[in-house]
């Protein structure tokens, strides 16, 4: 491996110093419901829809964000072929052994290529062909280029795992305002935390306790 090969930011070889950062307030449950990038330009644009943070935090309900990678060096996807064996969680087990039959389920499924391309054609709100992000994570190095990876749904059914490396990052509202993936998190993190509380009978004008 070269010098230049051992500081590429990717998540088969991190290099020594890269700082990662969970995206899972800011994304999930957030869709993917379109995908520009542009070889000449050395871009991809992801198109994010979220009515439940612009519904929380009043915002148009048609408002999208836009994340924006520049420098784009490597732009990956895996798809997963679903092991089409008999599977069944019995009724009655514990938590802790359904995860076990799940996990042991998922490990019989196949990992596939697919590219780039096809990705973007298959991501269309014309025919609601979207992608559902269950998680998200995000590693900087030093010299703060980026390597994003991006796990989620396809149409509600078909697991993908994404993964995007370039020199820089930026996330914008639809209007145009600079918000930076801390502004998202806060967003996310804001719109969680209000929901846990609802959820243990917290209103929003209760006092909290110190």
């Amino acid at each position: 491996m070269t010098e230049h090969d051992s500081k590429i930011v990717d998540w088969v070889n991190l290099p020594e110093g890269a700082t990662s950062l969970d995206l899972w307030p800011a994304l999930h449950d957030v869709q993917i419901v379109s995908i520009r990038s542009s070889l000449l330009e050395r871009t991809i644009t992801l198109h994010l829809e979220s009515d439940h943070l612009l519904e929380f935090h009043k915002l148009p309900l048609d408002m999208q964000f836009l994340l924006k990678l520049e420098g784009v060096q490597s732009a990956r996807v895996l798809h997963f072929a679903v092991w089409p064996g008999k599977f069944l969680v019995p009724a009655g087990v514990s938590g802790e052994e359904e995860a076990r039959l799940i996990a042991e389920y998922q490990a019989k499924w196949r990992e596939e290529s697919l590219s780039w391309g096809e990705l973007e054609k298959a991501v269309t709100t014309e025919c609601k062909q979207v992608i559902d992000i269950a998680d998200a994570t995000l590693a900087t190095a030093p010299d703060g280029s980026v390597a994003l990876r991006i796990s989620g749904l396809l149409n509600y059914t078909a697991y993908h795992e994404l993964f995007l490396r370039a020199e820089r990052l930026t996330l914008t509202q639809g209007d145009g305002r600079e918000l930076g993936i801390a502004g998202l998190l806060k967003m996310g993190e804001e719109y969680w935390e209000a929901l846990e509380q609802r959820k243990n009978g917290v209103s929003e004008d209760s006092p909290r306790a110190t």
